[in-house]
């Protein structure tokens, strides 16, 4: 399933091949970055629900890929924690392991979607980036980009606030 946006497509990531383009566009997007550490695939797989994982006995994501002219160039998953929810007695939902290039039609168009299925799902706020939730990395990096990362930190290009907040997050 894909939905078109102008020129960017949003892909459902609901194969085997989507899948492994999803895990794998990190190392597309940082190349030649001294300051990125690629994740663990095999935990990524898990934190993402592709292989079990505790977490998504009580959880629901989908992941979602953004193409531009045959060029993968973003990437985003949407959360429902229903133990968060229960807990903290809210709807909230959440996205996360986002990517994208330096482009606010690419990232509102990844935003966008994560959104509207959170909130196919009841979900009446949003709350992000968590990758996968509260328990895991949180956030993304404002300042520091010329620093090394630090372990169970989020590393992120410098534009990506941008988008964020020029999509409507605060």
């Amino acid at each position: 399933m894909s939905q078109e946006s102008g020129k960017t497509r949003i892909i459902q990531v609901d194969t085997r091949r989507w899948r492994r383009e999803f895990i794998r566009l990190p190392w597309r997007m940082y190349a030649g970055d001294p300051h990125w550490i690629p994740p663990i695939i095999s935990q990524q797989q898990e934190l993402l629900g592709y292989k079990p994982h505790p977490f998504y006995l009580d959880a629901e994501i989908q992941t979602w890929l953004a193409e531009r002219d045959g060029t993968l160039v973003g990437r985003i998953a949407a959360v429902v924690n229903r133990a968060h929810n229960r807990r903290f007695e809210e709807q909230r939902g959440f996205l996360g392991f986002f990517e994208s290039i330096d482009d606010q039609a690419v990232a509102d168009s990844l935003l966008r979607c994560g959104c509207q299925w959170l909130r196919s799902r009841g979900m009446t706020d949003v709350r992000g980036p968590a990758n996968p939730s509260l328990n895991y990395e949180v956030g993304m990096l404002v300042d520091g980009f010329d620093a090394p990362p630090v372990f169970m930190m989020t590393y992120n290009p410098p534009y990506y606030g941008e988008l964020w907040e020029s999509f409507g997050f605060t």
